[in-house]
């Protein structure tokens, strides 16, 4: 059997970064949700499961799932909920990728 090997643009050095920022913003999704309480952390969960079939960790590359579900759950309540994730991400703010989920969980 031939393995074809595909040349990704992106280093291994990289993929690890950004693994390890998307587990930054899964932590600061959870922390956050937490903090508001375990029934608002279960419920957002149950939501992002229900509506789109995923878990907080596929909200790092769809940020706007999350953003969605508290809008429809909490209404402008939400501000609150993005203010408080976006504090704990705000050193990583100039990564291009944290920047954008910001913006797009803000909307």
């Amino acid at each position: 059997m031939i393995y074809q090997t595909v040349q990704n643009n992106v280093s291994d050095r990289e993929n690890v970064m950004i693994e390890a920022r998307k587990a930054l913003v899964v932590m600061a999704i959870e922390k956050t949700l937490l903090e508001v309480g375990r029934p608002t952390y279960h419920e957002v969960l149950a939501k992002l499961k229900k509506d789109y079939n995923c878990y907080l960790s596929d909200c790092y590359e769809n940020p706007e799932y999350l953003s969605n579900v508290l809008n429809e759950l909490y209404g402008q309540s939400r501000i609150a909920i993005t203010a408080s994730i976006k504090k704990y991400l705000d050193e990583l703010s100039t990564q291009e990728d944290i920047a954008n989920f910001i913006i797009k969980i803000s909307e």
